[in-house]
């Protein structure tokens, strides 16, 4: 359910209000309590010093009461006599004086001599001395029979130091309320041992008790002042003794004052709070009420907007209502226009103005069913070529000047629409052959002034004959690109579309749907034809050779899925798989000892990347294959995409120690201007050649010529497609150094090629 404009307002005013006073609140409230922590640590550190203190006044009397004993004549006559007796009634009877809970006689090494503690030990004295001579105030701490005893110790000198008399006072309860009584806070003793604590406190019986019950790391908390040590204090721990860590005194610091101060704060707060947000809830109720109705009538004015009317100014609005009322109706007017823009911006190409492809498809779709004539859909040879020479802005006023050649087509245009780049669809009413169309797209391709200079353009057409029975338009479509493809792959000016031609087309995109899937699934494999030797009658080179099994299609030819996957932008995966594949199996045959070299062929595609050398090194080093167990073969097609690249890329290949062919020489255009600078190994001669030198005159005359021409540049000369022994004679008289066809084997799997070439070479060796 939504809420109102008024409501809004009040909501918005309400939580703003709250947050503010929210705020500071948790500011106030927070800087008030941490004034109130530092006030009470700020006492609670006074009450330590007055602590500290009272001990040092105490022990300095104490140390004045004993000083007088320590100078008796008597008393140090009695301790150089050792008279016990003497010695145990002077300790007493001065003990009883000063109100000592304790006396004791040392050694000048501190050995017991004399105490009126029963029960104390040598190991008790031996603890209290060692603190003695440490201590830097001249009292210690002893804990005996689970109680706290403050010690002073005087020499007894006659001159010498003779012995050391020690008088204790017990840390009791009335210590501790003296200290309460000069501090004005509670004072808790602590003596905890592994078998009892006890607590000697001027806290109420009830806390004293928590303390017993509190599991407290005391060497932890002497660090920091603890809260809640007992609930609502704050209590700082101090150690008494300094090496059995058993001696604690905990000073308190109630903390309900200040709490109780606190309280009444943040309760005073509330009712400020309560009361402002009542005043807050009436004033937006105040202002709300004058605003909302004028935001009403302009809603009311906003709707009629909103349902194309115009409505009249309202009466009494304020002047800036008034105005956001004109506004929309302004508003209102542009939007139409703003529309009808948009509207024709997504049905039109923006440069030529013609149909774009969103608005034929749907213009078509409307009239599909029984739709009758042609549809053409024509392609710019080269446009992008044509662009770079001209420029962009020259070739967007080509394009213009091309299409305004298409609407004036002496043939009924129902439909004109440029798709995208180069590419516009003409829908015509009627059939027409394409030596017709061909007659009247002679006037569009005739010679464009273009800057000052004359530009003649070729196109491509892919026509449909549309006959009624089209049901679909993405079929339609899919129809006339399939043509102007075909079209273009087979050079033709136009190409009419044959029922069939999309099965091969789906053929093909299954085929390149395919190809990533059968490299990880093992359907690609490759065989070997075996390279011979005829001059020598060995056999130790092989040509690696792809296949490609399909679960569904069958073998699938090698020339359609390479050339495939060069158009889809997918063979360097193959080439990569293939490359990985001969390396594994020359490296395994290398290791057998059978020393064959693996030829591969390279795409035009792959002797653009110049890492590619670098990378073969590395791979075969580290299996420690010998680079010449890899040869390169590349066509002359492929050194003639890039001719400098390419020729950068086999430098590096020949560096590296790669052996490298030429194949298919005699197909190319450049073949002599440009196998002078190529650094290669070995050519090969096209099987188109070979096939029938042995009865074809011509064919034995071009074969003779170029193994003389190759034989001249110091390269081994390879011949492909020998089929009969009588080729292997003829090449042989002419010097051609290798044969490569059936003759010898057709390309087989790798196991088959070990056993032929073993038992090949074999036979060689047994008829040498």
């Amino acid at each position: 359910m939504r809420t109102s404009f008024r409501h809004r307002i009040i909501l918005v005013l309400l939580a703003v209000l709250t947050v503010i006073q929210l705020l500071t609140a948790l500011f106030v409230l927070n800087a008030t309590q941490n004034a109130s922590r530092q006030q009470q640590i700020q006492r609670l550190k006074v009450g330590i010093n007055v602590f500290s203190d009272m001990l040092a006044n105490r022990n300095l009397q104490l140390n004045q009461s004993l000083l007088l004993l320590s100078a008796d004549f008597g008393f140090k006559r009695a301790v150089a006599t050792k008279e016990q007796e003497t010695i145990s009634s002077v300790l007493s009877n001065h003990g009883k004086r000063i109100n000592a809970n304790a006396a004791i006689l040392l050694s000048p090494q501190g050995k017991l001599l004399s105490s009126s503690l029963s029960g104390l030990t040598e190991d008790d004295v031996n603890d209290l001395f060692i603190q003695h001579n440490n201590a830097e105030n001249n009292f210690v701490i002893l804990n005996f029979n689970h109680a706290s005893y403050q010690f002073v110790f005087q020499p007894v000198k006659a001159p010498t130091l003779i012995a050391w008399v020690g008088m204790g006072f017990l840390l009791d309860e009335k210590v501790a309320k003296q200290a309460k009584a000069m501090t004005g806070i509670d004072i808790s003793f602590i003596n905890s041992t592994s078998q009892r604590i006890e607590i000697v406190s001027t806290l109420p019986r009830a806390l004293s008790e928590q303390l017993a019950q509190a599991s407290v790391n005391f060497t932890d908390t002497t660090l920091a002042v603890q809260d809640n040590y007992p609930e609502n204090y704050l209590s700082q721990v101090i150690q008494l003794d300094l090496k059995s860590e058993s001696q604690w005194v905990v000073l308190h610091q109630s903390n309900q004052r200040w709490q109780a101060s606190y309280q009444q704060l943040r309760n005073n707060m509330l009712m400020i709070f309560a009361l402002t947000s009542i005043l807050a809830f009436i004033v937006a109720m105040w202002v709300t009420s004058g605003l909302t109705k004028p935001i009403d009538a302009l809603v009311h004015f906003a709707k009629k907007v909103g349902q194309g009317e115009n409505p009249s100014k309202i009466e009494g609005a304020p002047a800036e209502l008034q105005t956001l009322a004109d506004t929309l109706s302004t508003m209102r007017n542009n939007i139409e226009q703003r529309e009808q823009d948009l509207l024709y911006q997504s049905e039109h190409d923006s440069l030529t103005g013609l149909l774009n492809r969103f608005a034929a498809e749907t213009k078509i779709s409307q009239q599909i069913i029984g739709l009758t004539g042609t549809l053409l859909l024509i392609d710019i040879k080269h446009f992008r070529q044509v662009n770079d020479i001209i420029g962009f802005a020259n070739g967007d006023q080509l394009l213009v000047s091309f299409a305004e050649r298409l609407s004036r087509l002496a043939l009924d245009v129902t439909l004109l629409a440029r798709l995208d780049g180069d590419a516009f669809l003409l829908l015509l009413a009627d059939e027409i052959e394409k030596a017709e169309l061909a007659h009247h797209l002679y006037g569009v391709v005739m010679p464009f002034n273009v800057a000052g200079s004359k530009i003649t353009l070729a196109i491509r057409a892919g026509i449909v004959q549309l006959n009624g029975l089209y049901l679909h338009t993405d079929t339609l479509f899919r129809h006339v690109e399939i043509a102007l493809n075909h079209a273009c792959n087979q050079g033709e000016d136009a190409y009419v579309y044959q029922e069939g031609d999309d099965a091969k087309y789906q053929r093909e995109l299954s085929l390149v749907r395919d190809l990533p899937l059968a490299l990880t699934q093992g359907q690609l494999h490759l065989v070997y034809q075996p390279k011979v030797n005829i001059q020598k009658n060995t056999c130790y080179a092989a040509e690696a050779l792809i296949r490609w099994q399909h679960p569904e299609l069958g073998f699938i030819p090698p020339d359609e899925f390479i050339k495939l996957a060069e158009n889809s932008g997918n063979i360097s995966m193959i080439s990569e798989w293939v490359i990985a594949e001969a390396i594994a199996q020359a490296s395994a045959w290398h290791q057998q000892g059978l020393d064959i070299t693996v030829a591969i062929n390279l795409s035009a595609h792959d002797l653009m990347d110049d890492t590619l050398p670098m990378r073969l090194a590395e791979q075969m080093n580290t299996i420690n294959l010998p680079t010449y167990t890899l040869a390169i073969e590349v066509t002359e097609g492929a050194v003639m995409t890039d001719t400098e690249t390419t020729i950068h890329v086999l430098n590096q290949f020949e560096a590296k120690g790669f052996h490298i062919a030429i194949d298919d020489f005699g197909t190319g255009h450049s073949s002599l201007a440009y196998l002078k600078l190529l650094p290669v190994n070995e050519v090969k001669i096209d099987r188109s050649f070979i096939k029938d030198i042995h009865q074809n005159a011509t064919d034995h005359m071009i074969v003779d010529t170029s193994i003389k021409l190759i034989k001249g540049l110091h390269l081994s000369v390879v011949a492909e497609g020998v089929e009969t022994p009588l080729g292997i004679d003829i090449l042989q008289k002419m010097g051609c150094d290798i044969i490569q066809g059936y003759v010898y084997s057709k390309p087989i799997k790798a196991v088959e090629f070990q056993a032929w070439v073993t038992n090949f070479n074999h036979k060689a060796d047994q008829s040498a």
